[in-house]
């Protein structure tokens, strides 16, 4: 029978069985590759709203091939992330401005797409937001940009070996990301305000 598991970051706690996460699913123990603090735990709100990743329709196949697609690339030409009125007010985030998502392991920016699509979650008797961001962009090509793929952590499926890259948390803040020494040193404050070791994460 399928079994519900949280992903391996979540805000929520998994109400249906003992195990938060998937027991069998494969970890890799990396400094790049760092875990968020499970949920109710002190630390899990340095990282407080939920990111989903999704395909562009204009990005008909993966970003390799569409950013390379000049008539692809002048449909979207730029990375953005989506994200309701609510959220935007509360993080002053303005429409068409740079917004900066950080989790443990990076920090990328991208344009602000403010719309009524990305509703608050109600769940547990708590409201959460979401940020939306489609993963095609990458360094090369006609359209480049920071890569959703960057903020993803690497914990694989244990059947068909697939990371989780639809659902992980994150914070937003206004403006660009910084760049250098400085981008490093700011996901390294989050992790230090989160307590994030090499074994955050880790457990069931």
């Amino acid at each position: 029978m399928p079994t519900h598991y949280e992903p391996q970051d979540t805000p929520f706690t998994n109400p249906l069985y003992g195990h938060q996460r998937n027991p069998t699913r494969l970890l890799f123990q990396h400094e790049l590759n760092r875990y968020h603090p499970a949920p109710d735990t002190p630390g899990a709100g340095v990282y407080p709203y939920v990111v989903t990743t999704y395909r562009l329709t204009e990005h008909f196949t993966a970003g390799g091939m569409s950013r390379w697609t000049p008539y692809l690339s002048e449909l979207q030409p730029e990375f953005f992330c989506e994200v309701g009125p609510e959220l935007a007010a509360e993080r002053k985030l303005e429409h068409g401005g740079w917004a900066t998502v950080v989790t443990a392991r990076n920090a990328v920016e991208a344009r602000v797409l403010v719309t009524d699509r990305m509703r608050p979650l109600r769940v547990q008797g708590r409201s959460v937001h979401q940020i939306g961001m489609p993963y095609h962009w990458g360094p090369n090509g006609y359209s480049t940009g920071d890569s959703a793929n960057e903020l993803a952590s690497m914990a694989l499926d244990p059947n068909v070996h697939i990371q989780e890259v639809k659902a992980l948390t994150a914070d937003i803040r206004p403006g660009r990301r910084p760049r250098g020494r400085e981008r490093v040193a700011l996901v390294e404050e989050y992790r230090r305000r989160a307590g994030v070791t090499e074994r955050t994460g880790t457990e069931d």
